[in-house]
């Protein structure tokens, strides 16, 4: 009989059997082989994550915080060579190129926009615009010379008009190496402005004439070749070599330009008149000859003819008028025959600035008055034509 243990009342029927059944089962025998494959997996696996989850040995740890910092250090060093060969191969050479290009302009911009325009609204926008230029082609172009033109012709119309004299005239002044005149009617000052960029018109500035007449002795080669008359537009020039302040003078343009001719007389030694007229001619007739001779003599004084008219001594308006104008024809009939008196000397009295009196009395013996074409009188212009329109 088998010892057998009382049965749990709590235990339902039939669970000491399964037990027992469990109990006399043979286990079965694993493969050896493959679990010594599954551990060395799970150990490889265990060291592969031990590396990066697991503490680092000290020498370790060092050396990849020097790899690091090499690296870092690397990485600067490639930077700065790379930001200093762009800074001085491209940066630096093209600031400089904008650099020269904004002063170029600028130094342009206030050449054109002077006196006047100086703080014009349009030279303050152009100057600002030029500033923030980026680059030498954005610099470059900014157009400086069309609004400077416009500005300007603007101006001196306005400037014209409100500097006329009674004779509608204003007066140029034109500054360049020297200082020069020029007194025009108000329609030649206009076309002057239309025909001009702010190159020529910065440079120009019209005013009302203020002008006085000044007496001049010259010679004849200076008065023209004694060809000027009265109302006569001259251009005064000097023959120095040198300038009022001592530069070489190398000038194109006249001194004082426009100046009227208002009276001019003729030394008195052209007014004595001592001529003689002699015609002979011989008749032979055989032994005989008869000589034939008529001379003709007529002595005068033009000045003490005009004295004697004046004091009822000769008829004054028949002697006025048979002397009018005697010094001019004079020297035009000179012209003509191309022989006359070249040490003859002229007294004019020749309308000009006021402020060039002194420019004109203390070069008395350099300045030349030439005639412009453009006012030329009618025998000059009857020879041009005869010239030029055969």
């Amino acid at each position: 009989m088998i010892d057998q243990k009382p049965r749990d009342p709590l235990y339902p029927q039939g669970f000491e059997d399964i037990d027992n059944l469990k109990n006399r089962q043979i286990p079965r025998p694993k493969p050896k082989e493959n679990e010594d494959n599954d551990l060395k997996i799970l150990k490889s696996f265990n060291q592969k994550l031990g590396k990066y989850i697991g503490p680092k040995p000290k020498n370790i740890i060092e050396n990849e915080e020097k790899k690091k910092i090499g690296m870092i250090i690397t990485t600067l060093i490639i930077l700065t060579l790379v930001i200093s060969t762009y800074y001085f191969l491209i940066y630096e050479p093209s600031q400089e190129e904008l650099n020269l290009a904004k002063t170029t302009k600028l130094n342009e911009l206030h050449s054109l926009y002077t006196g006047a325009l100086t703080s014009s609204s349009e030279a303050m926008i152009l100057e600002n615009e030029i500033n923030n230029a980026r680059s030498k082609n954005e610099v470059e172009s900014i157009n400086i010379l069309s609004p400077a033109t416009k500005a300007w012709k603007s101006f001196h119309k306005k400037s014209i008009n409100a500097n006329l004299d009674p004779y509608n005239r204003t007066m140029a002044t034109y500054t360049d190496n020297n200082t020069k005149n020029a007194i025009m009617p108000a329609s030649e000052a206009l076309t002057i402005v239309d025909e001009n960029n702010a190159e020529v018109l910065s440079k120009i500035k019209f005013e009302k004439p203020n002008t006085v007449s000044v007496p001049i002795l010259v010679s004849r080669l200076q008065a023209g070749a004694g060809l000027v008359n009265v109302g006569s537009v001259v251009d005064i020039y000097t023959s120095s070599n040198y300038t009022e302040n001592g530069t070489p003078n190398n000038q194109t343009n006249p001194d004082i330009k426009g100046c009227t001719v208002v009276s001019i007389m003729r030394c008195e030694e052209n007014g004595e008149i001592d001529s003689e007229y002699s015609k002979a001619n011989t008749v032979v007739h055989g032994n005989n000859t008869n000589p034939n001779e008529n001379t003709q003599t007529f002595k005068s004084n033009v000045l003490e003819l005009l004295k004697g008219s004046i004091i009822n001594g000769y008829n004054e308006k028949q002697t006025a008028e048979l002397l009018q104008n005697y010094g001019i024809k004079l020297s035009n009939y000179e012209r003509q025959i191309n022989l006359g008196d070249l040490d003859a000397q002229y007294m004019l009295l020749v309308e000009t600035p006021q402020d060039k009196v002194n420019f004109l009395l203390d070069n008395m013996d350099q300045i030349i008055l030439t005639i412009p074409t453009t006012n030329a009188p009618s025998w000059m212009v009857n020879e041009i034509n005869s010239t030029y329109n055969k």
